[in-house]
C-alpha cells in the first residue's frame, strides 16, 4: 500500500517550482495559497490536501505522479493503483478528478 510522506514529497515540490524558476510569491499568486503553507509543504510540516494537489499541478503543469515522486512505472503509480479497482469504484474517482479539474479550470480561467 503507498503511503504518503510528507518529508519526501515536499523537497520534490520545492525542487519543480525552482526548475520552474517560480518564487514561493508567484506560486502563491497563482495558487491562492498563503506563502507560509506553501513553505510548509514544501518543507514537509503540512501534508498536501487534493485540493493543493491539483493546484499544484495546474500551475506546474505536470501530472500527480510527478509532484507525488512517483514513478509511472511503478506498481504503486496513481495509474496503476486505478487501474486495480473495481470497475464502479474507478469509475467514481475519475469523475471527481474530473470535477476537481474542472473546477480549478474554471477559477485560472476567471482570474485571467
Amino acid at each position: 500500500m503507498m503511503t504518503y510522506n510528507s518529508i519526501e514529497i515536499g523537497p520534490v515540490l520545492e525542487q519543480i517550482r525552482k526548475d520552474k524558476k517560480m518564487t514561493r510569491e508567484e506560486v502563491s499568486g497563482a495558487t491562492g495559497l498563503s506563502v507560509s503553507s506553501i513553505k510548509q509543504i514544501e518543507y514537509g510540516i503540512r501534508n498536501l490536501s487534493m485540493k493543493s494537489l491539483y493546484l499544484f499541478m495546474s500551475v506546474y503543469e505536470c501530472d500527480a505522479n510527478t509532484l507525488l515522486n512517483i514513478s509511472a512505472h511503478k506498481e504503486t503509480s496513481v495509474d496503476n493503483r486505478l487501474m486495480k479497482l473495481p470497475k464502479d469504484r474507478r469509475d467514481y474517482f475519475v469523475r471527481s478528478f474530473n470535477f476537481m479539474i474542472d473546477e480549478m479550470s474554471a477559477v485560472h480561467s476567471v482570474g485571467r
